[in-house]
């Protein structure tokens, strides 16, 4: 049986498809990125573009820098043809709240009030349990915020999986994203449970990976952050 659709109906199609593209360009100017080193003068004025790991004119505060960081390679990644789904976006949008005590480092424990008004963050839960069906881009939403997270600051993450398989598998993936930022110039080492990184805000970060049993119990208090998918724990 055929089915025809109407001429309004593709030519909507059409203005769709015309929207979107014009909005993926928008968000990669936005995002786009400026050499410090051979672009100076460009940055004078700077008031969208994002200079990776440099203070801005308009940084509230010290974490700022950090924050604005992450969020840059996080675009990138969408940009360089790994577009992030609408859950992963959400994921990784609890992600950063979650690890905003890191990313503000001193500035928190005075100022988390402020912090949180002026990002618009209501709540900055210390853990952050993702349970989905199947296929839903847990594994790579984890990859994808371990690697960003480690070039954005000097950092240490220790990521515990259910396998030694899957164990490996989680850092090739942290590992492979890096190189999709264009940053495999900046791995210092990598072996079958640690990767070492340069950061661009100057500090080494280290990404370890291990098998471990997974299991659901009390949470105990403590002054870290957990992000965790069903089968990853950070």
């Amino acid at each position: 049986m055929a089915i025809t659709a109407s001429a309004a109906v593709i030519d909507e199609f059409t203005l769709h498809d015309k929207r979107l593209r014009q909005a993926s360009e928008e968000r990669r100017k936005t995002y786009e990125f400026i050499n410090v080193a051979t672009q100076r003068d460009s940055t004078k004025d700077l008031s969208t573009r994002v200079v990776l790991g440099q203070p801005h004119s308009t940084d509230r505060f010290q974490g700022d820098v950090n924050l604005r960081t992450l969020r840059a390679l996080l675009a990138t990644v969408d940009e360089r043809g790994w577009d992030r789904s609408d859950h992963q976006r959400a994921f990784h949008s609890a992600f950063e709240r979650c690890v905003a005590r890191v990313l503000f480092r001193q500035e928190w424990a005075a100022q988390r009030p402020a912090i949180m008004r002026h990002h618009k963050w209501e709540r900055c839960n210390s853990e952050v349990l993702i349970s989905t069906p199947r296929r839903f881009g847990k594994t790579f939403s984890i990859a994808i915020f371990c690697a960003c997270l480690a070039l954005t600051q000097g950092v240490e993450i220790v990521v515990f999986s259910p396998a030694r398989r899957a164990s490996r598998k989680l850092l090739e993936r942290i590992v492979e994203f890096v190189r999709v930022l264009d940053c495999e110039h900046m791995i210092m080492e990598f072996n079958m449970e640690a990767l070492r990184v340069k950061s661009y805000g100057g500090k080494p970060s280290l990404v370890r990976s291990f098998p471990s049993k997974v299991g659901v119990r009390k949470p105990l208090k403590h002054a870290g952050c957990s992000l965790g998918g069903t089968g990853h724990k950070l």
